[in-house]
């Protein structure tokens, strides 16, 4: 009776632990899915707005590189080569010493899957995005 309560009492004491420290990157996770949120809302909006709400979030390096002209050609790019954007799913969050990096599989009307990645400073704040067309290919019979 001893050890089984001893051994729940361990098990609680893991997954407590094993949460609180988890927290910190939780937190971060949660504050960065809600900058690239606001940015695919953004690319989506009607062409020349939707930079003011995203020009917060920018690292000054990305900031000095993006305009608002910038943004909405962006905009206009995306529309061109993919079409109208139909889903995005998250996929992957990677943590290294100086930045963050997560990855979306989003679907567009001309490019079944386009992989995004956006690179986050340790300030939270979005220094770089990429868009990668990923070519599907049929399996052969």
């Amino acid at each position: 009776m001893k050890k089984s309560i001893l051994a729940v009492v361990m098990l609680l004491a893991l997954a407590v632990s094993s949460v609180c420290m988890a927290a910190g990157d939780g937190n971060d996770l949660n504050r960065q899915q809600r900058v690239v949120d606001k940015f695919v809302a953004a690319l989506e909006a009607p062409a020349g707005s939707g930079f003011a709400q995203v020009q917060g979030d920018l690292a000054p390096g990305l900031q000095s590189k993006l305009t608002a002209e910038g943004f909405a050609e962006l905009q206009k790019q995306l529309r061109e080569k993919f079409g109208k954007q139909k889903e995005v799913k998250f996929a992957a969050y990677e943590r290294f010493d100086q930045a963050d990096r997560l990855l979306y599989l989003m679907g567009y009307s001309r490019q079944q899957v386009v992989r995004a990645a956006y690179v986050f400073d340790k300030n939270g704040k979005l220094a770089e995005f990429v868009f990668v067309p990923v070519e599907v290919k049929e399996e052969e019979k």
